[in-house]
């Protein structure tokens, strides 16, 4: 059938779209089970823990079930608002021990599949003040090591922010034991991912201090550790790698980043750090306790190669890498916007591709023996649960996803580069249009959907996405931009976004849709940009600079999800974590308050020129509802053509179905208002310029 772009039916409702984005955390493999996180958007976006038996004398898996069902586990923790690492496992794997974060308290409970749960943290002062992730329990199963983040009580949280620490906690006792923190060897700001040793002596893990984040200067540290007393504790700690004091950063003129720390089943201490650009894996030089700065001179494990194993660490919990028991390392690495599972051989340094499909994005991974379980997907497989065994060479997605669409309605990502205005490279994943059903006219162009990840230290991901094939099935072609400052491409350019937020950013996303409309790909007269969090402040940040930088209606509108609207509000209101997030990406405040108010869209509200859809959460503790309505205010009064849909109950990042569904109806309405044209289906009647509550 001939159609025009935008205007094609597609099997792939909104309502369709929005269910099948199920989320994931953590995955952790043990020789008799599989268990991990997954978020059920029909059920408010609770986080299930949900598992399989392995049956140990035929390795044959059982079916994926409910872990305690009927009893509504939601394990979901709020350390630095992002969360991660809701859920570990005893090491021993008869005895089904798995403990958890409770998403309403905040509270580690521990329980099997039958049976009461137990609570292990003390009620604390005012409702989830004290927050916990990412453990690791001891050999005996008497303690769990472990995140701890403490909020002061509220008439005084203006002023005092949270504290972060490592604690013991005792499995058979109600109460929590301090160990490294801040104002002690090895403790800041921030101390994070504690990891133990396989024997129980040592302790590692990492920290930081503002105003780094932690992919800016994060050091990693290690201490010997006593369990034989009445209660754990530290010995001397030192600092083993990263951070200003490695003797590599001098030469490279900044920090060293480390990340993921792991013990390796002979007791080595392994890590990820970008000393030479990228994040590559790197160990100690001995077994157990390694000495102060055995890190500092640490050669890669693998040979040079332009990819990325670690990541940023905007969770806790999470791995990319782990070890068989025949002494060969499994690892992620991202390469040119596209992830791949690896095996490597440590005598040889040789490595092939796990065997299974080639999955284009793995979120983490856990080994055990010689599998692996994998959070992963392909371009035309949703993310999964995988288990991949080695020796058997065999691949079971433990949950049976199967694509929603036929391989004929689904545009694979393509990797482009192109350059920017400054002459820089920049990089991206294209989607073209593909339906099963409709076809254009031969003389016509598709519109182009411009998406922009969150972080903005992060990267567009490179799995089946219900949200790209919502739009290319109905004749859009979406282009996901890596601008500079990405993850993926090594430091180096993940520094080229420094002081260059609201710069750099814009500059490449109009660079992307400049570029493909050149190349005779995409309509350059119908190019929209969309953008969620710090991607809303991009493409609000687009339409009200493109004019001004030489490139008037490169893009015809744009659409904001809970996005930044004042730099200088959320430098003032942002939670710890990112509280001096933004003296690396805009510049010291308020000693640069003018460069702030010079790349807020609220303050040049007059300059944007396009319309305008505002989506916000009414529950954001990130991006507050103030910060959109100031904007939708400025719009109004400068005649900015504009609608703004309230999601009431919502936060940052839309969980409930009905949420995601009626945001993405609203976004394609709105997008055939601002280009003049009539999307198919039964979509909300938008009226631009009104403010509307959902």
């Amino acid at each position: 059938m001939i159609s025009s772009f935008g205007e094609w039916t597609s099997p792939l409702s909104a309502v369709v779209a929005a269910g099948s984005g199920s989320r994931f955390g953590n995955v952790h493999l043990g020789e008799t089970s599989v268990m991990w996180t997954e978020s059920l958007p029909s059920e408010g976006g609770r986080m299930s823990l949900r598992y399989c038996r392995i049956d140990p004398a035929t390795d044959a898996f059982g079916p994926a079930e409910e872990f305690r069902p009927g009893r509504l586990v939601n394990a979901r923790s709020r350390v630095n608002e992002y969360g991660g690492g809701s859920f570990w496992r005893s090491n021993d794997e008869e005895s089904m021990l798995t403990f958890w974060v409770d998403a309403e308290t905040q509270r580690i409970q521990c329980g099997r599949d039958e049976g009461p749960a137990e609570i292990l943290t003390p009620d604390p002062p005012q409702v989830r003040s004290r927050r916990f992730a990412a453990g690791t329990v001891s050999n005996d199963g008497e303690w769990i090591f472990v995140e701890r983040e403490s909020h002061p009580p509220v008439e005084s949280a203006g002023a005092f922010e949270p504290m972060n620490d490592l604690v013991a906690v005792g499995t058979s006792m109600n109460g929590t034991v301090h160990l490294v923190g801040r104002g002690d060897p090895g403790g800041g700001d921030f101390v994070v991912s504690p990891k133990l040793s396989p024997d129980g002596t040592t302790l590692a893990w990492l920290k930081w201090d503002h105003p780094d984040m932690p992919w800016d200067a994060a050091e990693l540290w290690a201490a010997p550790l006593d369990t034989n007393g009445f209660v754990p504790m530290l010995g001397p700690a030192r600092r083993i790698a990263g951070g200003v004091d490695d003797q590599r950063s001098a030469a490279l003129g900044r920090a060293v980043s480390v990340c993921l720390p792991e013990w390796s089943p002979d007791g080595v201490l392994w890590w990820c750090d970008d000393a030479d650009d990228w994040w590559h894996l790197r160990c100690a030089s001995t077994p157990g306790l390694p000495a102060e700065g055995d890190g500092d001179a640490s050669a890669r494990v693998i040979p040079d190669v332009p990819e990325e194993v670690g990541e940023p660490r905007w969770v806790s919990g999470g791995c990319r890498y782990g070890f068989t028991t025949d002494g060969r390392i499994v690892f992620v690495g991202s390469s040119g916007g596209l992830d791949a599972l690896w095996v490597a051989d440590l005598n040889t340094r040789e490595r092939q591709r796990v065997p299974g499909p080639e999955f284009s994005y793995v979120e983490s991974i856990s080994v055990c023996g010689n599998r692996i379980a994998a959070i992963a997907g392909t371009p035309t497989h949703p993310t999964s649960i995988w288990v991949l065994d080695l020796d058997q060479g065999t691949a079971t997605d433990l949950r049976s996803a199967q694509p929603i669409l036929d391989s004929a309605w689904i545009s694979e990502p393509e990797p482009i580069e192109f350059a920017t205005d400054t002459g820089d490279r920049c990089y991206g994943l294209l989607y073209r249009p593909r339906n099963g059903d409709h076809e254009a006219p031969p003389d016509e162009l598709p519109p182009l959907l411009v998406r922009i990840h969150g972080g903005p230290t992060a990267s567009a991901r490179s799995e089946f996405s219900t949200s790209v094939q919502f739009w290319t099935t109905r004749g859009f072609a979406v282009v996901e931009v890596n601008y500079r400052g990405s993850t993926g491409y090594g430091r180096k350019y993940r520094d080229l976004l420094l002081s260059q937020w609201g710069v750099a950013d814009v500059q490449d996303c109009i660079a992307a849709a400049t570029h493909l409309s050149s190349e005779g790909i995409v309509d350059g007269s119908r190019c929209v940009i969309r953008g969620g969090s710090s991607g809303g402040f991009t493409a609000l940040a687009a339409i009200c600079f493109q004019a001004e930088w030489g490139f008037p209606g490169a893009l015809s509108a744009a659409c904001s999800l809970y996005g930044v609207t004042d730099l200088a509000a959320l430098a003032r209101d942002t939670h710890k974590f990112e509280s001096h997030y933004l003296e690396g990406l805009v510049g010291a405040y308020p000693e640069q308050a003018d460069v702030y108010s010079a790349r807020s869209p609220l303050y040049n509200a007059s300059k944007l020129d396009q319309p305008v859809l505002i989506l916000q959460g009414s529950e954001d503790r990130i991006v507050p509802q103030s910060q959109a309505e100031v904007l939708v205010a400025a719009m109004a009064s400068n005649d900015v053509p504009h609608a703004y849909v309230l999601f009431k109950g919502e936060g940052h990042g839309f969980v409930e179905l009905q949420a995601i569904t009626r945001a993405l109806e609203t976004e394609l309405a709105f997008y055939g208002v601002a280009l003049g044209f009539k999307p198919a289906g039964d979509l909300p009647v938008l009226v631009v310029d009104l403010r509307h509550e959902d």
